[in-house]
């Protein structure tokens, strides 16, 4: 399978790939992908014409575009696993691949506008690569996964080296219109080796590894980051209420426990008009950011653990060794740039620790206000339109 790739040698400038960031891009991306998934039986047809589900409520959810002429012509979601879990988990045991990676997120939603079908070659190589260039540099993921019909895992398995998970196959996958599913995952760290040994032997036009390693291309735009971090909320209340709301009943359908998870991801003054009745159970200071960074702790910083996630007086660090008590933090925030931190242990699961923030310093504020300067700009954008 893998002789017979070949890779174009060059791309149309009238290609353009990055994060969906407009309302109008959102539409076009969930559009075609409900008529992707109908024509596969993966959905059930209805009015608005879109596929939406909860996963696209959550700032952690990124959506990946093409576009062709400045239309929407291709489009891939990246669900990293935080307060819905993932889609897989309704039919899958992810337990094995969870035990030895913390921070995992589901590759889903993946469709080709009709009239590129029969370029689809021609898009599909290069969104992928967008997409293992996104992954890899600004995601900060351990492991993929991702549920495929069972007549594509030859290409996830033969062309990507995926690998089946325990009990791969189910005869009846609800988040795909209850079609049969096979669960796969890739190990992110050993996607550049993975690949070299895959490809690197290859000639040109079939040498993936070159494709994906060898450098970027023009037609891709990334975000800018001043720190590290894991991901890019584009949506503003009013897309939330949209999409949300006006355009499907996800919000109506979101259990008690599922409205808190995610009250808890957005600042209060985006969530508490949709769900008036839990104002005030709602409402807290502190977002929590997921980040996935190395760091080190400790008096003579001797101890390496990682940050999962981050607020402005908490952290959930993940540490193979034992901690308790007072600890110390040199966390890096940005090439060249450490945050020193102390804080408290207030619990501990499964070797990850819970940690009460005890003092900061000016590196860090910054960094969290980065952090939180994302919603504030969404819903200065919201306050522009109105005006």
């Amino acid at each position: 399978m893998r002789n017979q790739l070949k890779i174009p040698k060059s791309l149309d400038k009238r290609f353009k790939f990055r994060v969906a960031r407009t309302q109008d891009e959102l539409s076009e991306a969930y559009k075609i992908l409900h008529e992707s998934y109908l024509e596969k039986g993966y959905t059930k047809p209805n009015d608005t014409g879109m596929r939406i589900v909860k996963y696209f409520a959550l700032p952690t959810t990124t959506t990946l575009i093409a576009l062709f002429d400045d239309r929407v012509v291709g489009t891939i979601s990246i669900i990293r696993r935080s307060t819905f879990g993932i889609p897989m988990e309704s039919s899958f045991d992810i337990g094995a691949v969870l035990d030895d990676n913390k921070v995992i997120a589901e590759i889903s939603s993946l469709a080709i506008d009709s009239r590129f079908r029969e370029k689809r070659g021609a898009l599909f190589l290069p969104l992928l690569k967008f997409f293992w260039e996104y992954v890899c540099t600004y995601m900060r993921l351990d492991a993929l996964v991702i549920t495929v019909n069972p007549s594509m895992t030859d290409f996830y398995e033969g062309f990507l080296g995926f690998k089946r998970m325990k009990n791969a196959k189910v005869g009846s996958y609800s988040y795909a219109n209850g079609n049969p599913g096979v669960g796969l995952w890739y190990d992110v760290h050993k996607a550049f080796g993975l690949m070299q040994s895959l490809y690197d032997h290859k000639p040109d036009e079939k040498n993936l590894y070159k494709y994906f390693f060898g450098g970027t291309l023009p037609n891709f735009e990334f975000p800018n980051r001043d720190f590290y971090k894991s991901s890019d909320p584009v949506m503003t209340p009013k897309m939330l209420e949209h999409f949300f709301i006006d355009k499907s009943t996800v919000f109506e359908e979101l259990t008690a426990l599922e409205i808190m998870g995610l009250a808890s991801c957005y600042p209060a003054a985006y969530i508490s008009d949709f769900f008036p009745n839990l104002q005030e159970k709602i409402e807290r200071s502190n977002i929590r950011h997921h980040v996935n960074i190395q760091c080190n702790l400790g008096p003579q910083a001797s101890v390496s653990a990682t940050v999962l996630d981050v607020s402005g007086t908490g952290v959930k660090l993940l540490s193979t060794e034992s901690i308790s008590g007072i600890i110390h933090l040199n966390i890096p925030i940005a090439k060249n740039l450490y945050a020193k931190v102390a804080g408290v242990v207030k619990w501990e699961q499964n070797s990850v620790y819970g940690i009460q923030l005890l003092r900061t310093d000016s590196a860090w504020i910054q960094f969290c206000q980065y952090l939180q300067s994302d919603f504030e700009v969404l819903q200065d954008l919201d306050a522009k339109k109105a005006v």
